[in-house]
């Protein structure tokens, strides 16, 4: 079965960006439809590739809420739920501080096959540190499934994922469980934002 490749979505219309006032949502980059037929997309490509085993799900809180919710309604997969807390822009902070991970105990973990869900793949700093906490469980496999992943005009990310539903182009986004100051998250839709004065992409 012949794996489909990320969908990738253009940069904001120069207009549009340039009509939006700091604090403004720019244009709707993914919209609820494309998100619908990618995530049908993602869970055949995942259920082809655990082929009926047991598979613990860890979440990364909170952005990925949204898509994981959509997502495991599709699996067909027997499931465990765990969660990692990850923190990287505390307060109203567009620039990363590093990720501070908290994951679950061993048990959960230990010889088990773990996806990573995560919203958006950025510098790849929040994956890698994920992954080197989890390896350290001795899980019998690991790997990384992310909403979106940003091209960065500074290189690619600290660490690949190994699906992916959409990738983006270097803009701050918000929308589908994505947020801003932990405001946005509920749009059905994922948008561009623009940061407001002092404001720095992370």
């Amino acid at each position: 079965m012949k794996t489909p490749r990320p969908q990738s979505v253009q940069h904001p219309s120069r207009e549009s960006a340039d009509r939006a006032t700091d604090g403004e949502l720019v244009d709707t980059l993914v919209s609820r439809e494309q998100i619908t037929q990618r995530l049908a997309q993602l869970s055949d490509e995942l259920t082809a590739h655990y082929q009926a085993a047991e598979v613990t799900l860890l979440v990364v809180l909170t952005g990925a809420l949204v898509f994981v919710a959509d997502l495991i309604r599709r699996l067909e997969l027997p499931l465990r739920i765990a969660v990692a807390q990850v923190s990287s822009y505390p307060g109203r902070s567009t620039r990363s501080q590093g990720p501070t991970v908290t994951l679950p105990g061993p048990a959960d973990l230990t010889g088990r096959r773990v996806l990573v869900a995560d919203d958006i793949l950025d510098s790849g700093a929040t994956l890698a540190a994920i992954r080197q906490r989890i390896d350290k469980a001795d899980p019998a496999e690991v790997r990384t499934c992310v909403l979106l992943r940003k091209r960065r005009a500074d290189g690619p990310p600290l660490v690949q994922a190994d699906h992916v539903g959409f990738d983006i182009p270097d803009v701050f986004v918000v929308g589908y469980g994505l947020d801003h100051n932990n405001l946005y998250r509920n749009l059905p839709d994922i948008h561009a934002l623009r940061l407001g004065e002092g404001e720095e992409m992370p």
